[in-house]
């Protein structure tokens, strides 16, 4: 049993304080965590020790401090630690044990925020101070980046803007015409999320981010709708815009390819939503996977045929086989490259399929190292099963099973259709559940990586969430994973303080980057805009930063 709380102080010298194993105080942060109405005094006037380190050029005082007891006050709404006659920590549990420590001598507040609580399991409770570093997070945006990205940001925290970014940009082209439209958006909302609509370009942007020790994750703009009637030479255009994107992940310059796609991209919604349906059983089944890889190798399936797969329609058989056609262009292509190639998972109405498909594709390719990579979403109450019996079957089949995790961005439409078709609610019903659930998935995933018995995991850590990335790095120290094994990725234009950060400390980071024209992304990023709308309007911590770092320039200049 051990607590640490690590508070930095936003000047020159930090002061990080650090509570060691004590017992007594566990029982009291878990008490007061769970009763507002208590206080607890911790006296350590005796018990303060000092050191000095140094980091990133500045000296950092360390002040270590043990707990001899503890008295508990009834009725008052905070947890305060007396430390010496000078310093005093306040404990808000009221808001996740946001931290302050005062300097008791003038009241000076020293910090407010910068506030990390480990567990036994190594959970952590607030934001830790490993990403105010704005130096290092900005160091590569001019002031106009930084304003611009401000600016987006602010008129993101209104949901209006996100939930209706289709209709606005339709208006803007009404209204004041394309050329002016485009110059508008092109300078704004376009140069903050796509990384450019030539070669040329996308080269000078994942260069730029290669400076910093990211990689980028290419993103073909494909807009796909489960419910709409698409015609198979859409399906097959669809192909060529992925093995293009394949192709030009390979010319980054980057030691590790990737790009990420939708099969939706590659066959209809219908095919998907029946195959979902009926697949449930025999996802793990060898008759099955063995008739989709045929299929992937060009040879004719009646998928009719298979065990459980009887409702299959003639019809809907013909489409699926050459779809499979199609998905084995991309299997042979991954398969003569050392790329990862990460695909997306969608609704829970076809989620069924898109995962089959996956995993047959993963026993394809991942024979020595984990080259195509599955979503699961943590958002869903039954991710931590179904990835728990994706992973036996791989250590079965004996291939290397990849990943990315994320927490899901269809909230509000699968609450919607649960409630409107009257069945259960898919998605877990709180943040804190979903970060639950995360961290469940991450434990079960660092265990994995440390079985020396299972073939090589690739696992992408898709999170802005500085909590759950705490959590991620805490597990990572703690139980001696290797680095190569795990990878984070951000989206391009958000998070840069937590990718910059991440990257200048030695671990892989991709961002996911769209490219194309104007015409080609806008509806993408319409789309991911209303998708991630929550993301997006909570984003004010990344608006402080940035505002922060403005701020710094302005004085220095």
């Amino acid at each position: 049993m051990h607590a640490v709380v690590v508070v930095h102080v936003e000047e020159a010298q930090a002061i990080n304080i650090f509570l060691p194993n004590n017992e007594m105080l566990l029982n009291a942060l878990r008490a007061a965590s769970s009763n507002a109405n208590g206080k607890y005094l911790i006296n350590c006037a005796e018990h303060l020790h000092k050191s000095y380190q140094w980091a990133h050029g500045r000296r950092v005082v360390n002040y270590y401090l043990s707990f001899p007891y503890i008295q508990r006050i009834p009725q008052t709404r905070t947890d305060t630690l007396y430390t010496t006659s000078r310093y005093q920590i306040s404990l808000d549990v009221n808001k996740g044990f946001k931290a302050r420590i005062f300097h008791l001598s003038d009241k000076r507040n020293f910090s407010s925020s910068h506030f990390c609580l480990q567990s036994e399991n190594g959970r952590c409770n607030h934001v830790p101070a490993m990403f105010e570093n704005n130096e290092v997070a900005y160091s590569s945006k001019s002031t106009w980046e930084l304003c611009r990205a401000l600016v987006i940001f602010f008129l993101c925290k209104f949901t209006y803007f996100t939930d209706n970014a289709v209709q606005i940009m339709s208006l803007s082209y009404k209204v004041l015409g394309r050329r002016i439209s485009d110059f508008i958006i092109g300078r704004t909302i376009y140069n903050q999320f796509v990384a450019g609509k030539t070669i040329e370009e996308l080269k000078d942007a994942t260069k730029k981010l290669g400076q910093e020790g990211i990689g980028p994750m290419l993103c073909t703009p494909i807009e796909t709708d489960a419910n709409s009637v698409q015609s198979e030479r859409f399906f097959d255009t669809n192909v060529e815009k992925i093995l293009d994107s394949l192709h030009l992940a390979t010319q980054l310059n980057y030691p590790q390819p990737t790009f990420q796609f939708r099969l939706s991209a590659l066959m209809s919604g219908n095919v998907l939503k029946l195959v979902s349906k009926i697949c449930g059983q025999t996802t793990h089944n060898d008759d099955v996977i063995r008739a989709l890889l045929d299929g992937m190798k060009g040879t004719s399936v009646d998928f009719t045929k298979l065990p459980g797969w009887e409702k299959l329609l003639p019809d809907n058989s013909i489409e699926l086989d050459l779809a499979m056609q199609r998905l084995g262009k991309i299997s042979k292509e991954i398969q003569k490259f050392d790329v990862m190639a990460l695909i997306d998972a969608e609704y829970t109405y076809i989620n069924p399929a898109l995962r089959m498909l996956s995993l047959a594709l993963m026993k394809e390719c991942n024979r020595s190292s984990a080259k195509v990579l599955y979503t699961y979403q943590a958002y869903l109450k039954r991710t931590h099963s179904t990835l728990k019996s994706d992973l036996e079957f791989a250590k079965k089949s004996e291939f290397c099973f990849g990943l990315k995790l994320v927490r899901g961005a269809y909230m509000v439409r699968e609450r919607m259709l649960a409630k409107t078709h009257n069945y259960e609610d898919p998605v877990h019903e709180s943040f804190d559940k979903t970060s639950a659930s995360y961290n469940a998935c991450l434990d079960l995933l660092f265990d994995k990586i440390k079985d020396r018995s299972s073939k090589p995991l690739r696992l992408i850590i898709a999170s802005h969430n500085e909590d759950t990335i705490c959590y991620a790095l805490n597990s990572i120290k703690k139980l001696g994973i290797d680095r190569s094994s795990v990878y984070f990725g951000q989206l391009y234009g958000m998070a840069d303080h937590v990718s910059c950060i991440l990257a200048h400390n030695g671990y892989h980071v991709y961002k996911s980057i769209p490219y194309g024209t104007i015409a080609d992304t806008l509806p993408y990023l319409a789309r991911r805009a209303q998708e991630n709308t929550a993301m997006l309007a909570n984003a004010r911590r990344e608006r402080q930063l940035v505002a922060k770092a403005i701020q710094s320039r302005l004085l220095m200049s």
